[in-house]
């Protein structure tokens, strides 16, 4: 099965330290899911390609990796 990056909208906040906490993300159809919990931020090179932020996530029961990379939040998904 090959991986693509997908570009997503996320909904986060930034608190006055400057930290970003993902809230929940944005398919291209307007469909929004939670984010359940943050398991892990680290710094992370992505199987697709490209590095930055990775938010290992827990949404609607699944985990998933969100990256957030230049200014701009994308996962690893199936369909490009």
């Amino acid at each position: 099965m090959r991986l693509y990056k997908r570009y997503i909208s996320v909904v986060q906040r930034v608190d006055k330290e400057g930290r970003i906490t993902p809230i929940s993300i944005v398919w291209d159809d307007g469909k929004e899911y939670s984010i359940d919990r943050i398991l892990e931020i680290r710094n992370s090179v992505s199987q697709v390609g490209g590095c930055g932020v990775l938010y290992q996530c827990r949404i609607a029961g699944n985990i998933r990796n969100l990256y957030y990379e230049r200014m701009r939040w994308f996962v690893e998904s199936t369909k490009p």
